[in-house]
């Protein structure tokens, strides 16, 4: 993660056409737009990608990760974040759409099955009948993930471990379809039997465990005033530590993973030139998803103002709210 990465040189102008078009499928006002322009996931999939795709490749991410965002919120803070069989509806549905055999749907009947649909018919496209299968697996897991996420609110954060909590929350962050996504991006394919590995694997863990830890600590705030309550920083204030102590617990965690990542390439075969230079593109990729998840939160307007980011990745100091004693509602901003 202290690698220097290279922003997609198509950034700007697909940001600008990506904005206005799911502003306009989502049938944004100025206000909304703006917001969403804010947010800028064009931005974070950038540094994915480097300066390894086109255009056309990279406003397909993009739209991907706009619809993958909208649809989160409606568990994270909407109107399915307590109701299991509306999730449960919702998911159903979104799976038929990967069907082959299933019709078009249009914009106004559903916007965001509309995007989601759209975006898996060009990446059919170029992929392959087995990357197509990946992306359709991995898909599956995280909106599973998500399901579990809703029931979950039902667990108490005093009596869930941080293992127990990071089985579950591998699945719902949505970074396993990205990494096959990447695939399609960058033209490659990674055999079965070397994307099952144990080292492979361990390094995909390791880039969504990354991904899961930093988005716990830099969007506390939001968490908080919001009243989310499950998180790798309340289980472990749950478990008697301070505000600052889980914090600090977070940070050990990260450097946890790291060596992970070199345990894992340390114990990683050969499968000769052609799969290897394959395998070293995909992993660059997926470090790079997490690095470019990291950068991206400093700088989108959903966790902080553009110079409250900056203040923080540069002090690595961050000014959070009195969060409510485990189990407690009330918030108070400090």
């Amino acid at each position: 993660m202290s690698v220097e990465i290279v922003q997609n040189p198509h950034y700007a102008e697909v940001k600008k056409e990506a904005d206005a078009w799911v502003a306009e499928i989502l049938g944004y006002n100025e206000k909304q737009a703006a917001r969403n322009s804010r947010a800028d996931f064009a931005y974070m999939v950038s540094w994915w990608v480097g300066p390894h795709c086109d255009a056309e490749t990279l406003r397909t991410l993009i739209d991907w990760n706009h619809w993958a965002f909208y649809w989160d919120d409606q568990f994270d803070e909407g109107h399915l974040k307590n109701d299991l069989y509306g999730a449960a509806r919702n998911i159903i549905h979104m799976m038929s759409l990967l069907d082959d055999g299933h019709p078009g749907i249009s914009k106004e009947e559903d916007p965001l099955g509309y995007i989601f649909q759209h975006v898996y018919r060009k990446i059919q496209k170029r992929a392959s009948p087995v990357l197509q299968y990946r992306y359709k697996k991995y898909v599956e897991q995280y909106m599973l993930g998500v399901l579990a996420q809703v029931n979950s609110r039902k667990m108490d954060v005093e009596t869930i471990t941080i293992d127990e909590f990071m089985t579950f929350r591998r699945a719902t962050v949505a970074a396993m379809p990205c990494m096959a996504l990447l695939e399609y991006a960058f033209g490659i394919e990674i055999p079965e039997e070397v994307i099952n590995h144990p080292s492979l694997q361990a390094c995909q863990v390791v880039s969504v465990d990354l991904v899961a830890i930093h988005n716990d600590i830099l969007s506390y705030k939001k968490d908080v005033l919001s009243g989310e309550d499950l998180s790798i920083i309340n289980i472990l204030r749950g478990q008697g530590h301070t505000l600052q102590e889980a914090i600090d617990g977070t940070g050990r965690m990260i450097d946890g993973c790291y060596q992970r990542w070199y345990e894992a390439l340390l114990n990683m075969p050969s499968w000769g030139s052609k799969i290897d230079r394959q395998v070293y593109t995909y992993l660059e990729g997926i470090r790079n998803i997490s690095l470019g998840c990291l950068l991206w939160s400093f700088w989108t307007g959903r966790y902080f103002t553009r110079e409250e980011g900056r203040l923080v990745r540069e002090t690595r100091k961050m000014r959070l709210p009195m969060p409510p004693p485990i189990g407690g509602s009330a918030v108070k901003v400090a």
